[in-house]
């Protein structure tokens, strides 16, 4: 005889796809006409972003392009110059199952680039860089609660879970001219410009997030084209998005995140040779899960008064967002220019930032790195460049409950500062802003059906208790399975408040 099994179904979300995808970039760049000869090349990043995915069937596409930017000195040796080039990329992701509601995720990593001139005007680039993607969708998850019939006796574990309630995937654009200022030159060339992005205070309402935030840009640029003088400026820009999201309200707990997909920063004095404006046009996508906690009395174990009970058990998966930790942390570090002694810095920036997590005893420890480059000018005024990797790390606490948690993270570090502090050594400060969204996964065993069979389990009814000598630490649960009575009725007859026996003789009711 099959026992009906009493079940509770909830909303997870389901993975369709989780893989990887190394793109090479090869290509030869021969310098604009516009562009004086390659003297010497300070530096060479590839920066490659999304500029759409779509979800087809059992497939995901993604489109993209690299920008491979090359820093060097002209042949005058005075300053720095640019020359940049655009490659499109795109792959594709196979997901287990076509779904009508997946939401990707794509994430890309530059992991290496190299740069050679070949002659005073063309350059030999080499690199690679990973497109991470993962495809979301919603689900069901059956767990069992208990077992409909008097006879048995059921023990269950209780459990924290997080319920899907929604998820979205919205981009939207970020449209500003913005003001150099008075008193300033204008600009004629833009050498590098970077954006990042600062989430601030989130407001959910009945399907609809208000996300705000702001928006920090940097920009080096040329002021005199012929002799390469330059000048820096930032500008913060606030940023106001409603996203829409099904199944969001006041009471979800959620997790947020926006990725820059492209940045465009442009000239106002196309126009106007003495105009100080700047455009930016840049593309921001911001990811939404929406959960809410939900607590489960899941049965993991069983057995009848009656009958000799067959129990079939299955792993189940757990899921839970713990939410978000906003964390800062300061990284000092001290850069030597080996044979260059530096008079003044130009620019300093970081980037390549990345991260992973471990979770140890309650603890989060997320620990990461990032490149420091810098920009400076020698004791005869020529440009140079260097390099240094600079580690940081942090500590996030997590429950102790047995699960297995891992952080999402963004980061974020604004413009460092720095001191020289010796002809060929410069100290520098960096405040590292981490985003992470806290996850844990895991397991367990639960029953899934429950079988009696029609012989009825032998039992002493000669006497209304029995007397068992216990061993201390040992479970009531596998006692009062063995004489066929409760853990309850065990606990009351000797007056326990614990599921574990203290050692000694105990009273069983039979």
């Amino acid at each position: 005889m099959e026992y009906s099994l009493l079940k509770e179904s909830c909303s997870v979300y389901r993975t369709l796809c989780d893989s990887v995808s190394e793109q090479p970039v090869d290509i030869d760049i021969s310098l604009p006409d516009y562009c004086p000869d390659i003297e010497r090349i300070l530096k060479c990043r590839l920066c490659p972003a999304v500029s759409s995915t779509a979800v087809v069937g059992e497939r995901l596409d993604v489109d993209g392009a690299s920008v491979v930017s090359v820093w060097y000195l002209d042949s005058r040796k005075q300053s720095i110059r640019l020359c940049e080039h655009t490659v499109p990329f795109s792959c594709s992701f196979e997901l287990k199952e076509a779904a009508a509601d997946a939401v990707p995720s794509v994430r890309i990593k530059t992991d290496y680039i190299n740069c050679r001139a070949v002659s005073p005007r063309k350059l030999d680039i080499h690199g690679a860089f990973t497109v991470s993607a993962a495809v979301y969708s919603s689900g069901s998850e059956q767990y069992c609660t208990g077992i409909d019939a008097p006879d048995v006796r059921q023990r269950c574990r209780s459990i924290v879970i997080s319920t899907l309630q929604g998820c979205t995937r919205q981009q939207f654009s970020l449209t500003e001219v913005l003001d150099i200022g008075k008193g300033k030159p204008a600009p004629e060339a833009i050498l590098r410009s970077e954006l990042s992005f600062t989430r601030g205070e989130c407001r959910a309402i009945e399907d609809k997030l208000m996300l705000r935030g702001e928006a920090q840009l940097r920009v080096l640029y040329v002021t005199d084209i012929e002799t390469g003088a330059r000048d820096a400026m930032s500008f913060s820009v606030p940023v106001n998005q409603v996203i829409d999201v099904q199944g969001i309200d006041e009471s979800t707990i959620n997790d947020i995140s926006v990725e820059i997909m492209s940045c465009d920063v442009g000239l106002r004095s196309e126009y106007d040779e003495n105009s100080t404006l700047l455009t930016l046009d840049a593309r921001l996508c911001a990811l939404v899960f929406a959960y809410r906690d939900i607590e489960l009395d899941v049965l993991d174990d069983a057995y009848s008064v009656e009958h000799e009970l067959e129990l079939t058990k299955s792993s189940i998966q757990l899921q839970r967002f713990v939410g978000c930790e906003d964390i800062t942390v300061s990284v000092r570090d001290e850069m030597k220019t080996g044979e260059n002694n530096i008079t003044r810095v130009v620019d300093l920036w970081c980037d390549n930032v990345s991260s992973i997590s471990s979770c140890s005893g309650g603890v989060l420890n997320i620990r990461g790195k990032m490149n420091l480059c810098l920009f400076a000018l020698d004791s005869d005024g020529v440009p140079f460049c260097v390099d240094k990797a600079a580690d940081f790390s942090a500590t996030v606490e997590c429950p102790d409950d047995g699960m297995n948690y891992n952080a999402k993270t963004e980061i974020n570090v604004p413009s460092p500062s720095f001191r020289i502090t010796g002809d060929n050594s410069i100290e520098i400060k960096a405040d590292v802003h981490i985003s992470a969204s806290i996850y844990g996964s895991g397991a367990m065993r639960c029953v899934t059906s429950a079988i009696a069979d029609e012989r009825q389990r032998e039992r002493d009814n000669a006497a209304a208790l029995t007397i068992y000598y216990a061993d201390e630490g040992e479970s009531l649960w596998e006692i009062a399975r063995r004489y066929c009575t409760s853990v309850d009725a065990i606990r009351e007859e000797n007056a326990l408040s614990c599921d574990t026996a203290e050692g000694g003789m105990l009273l069983i009711p039979m």
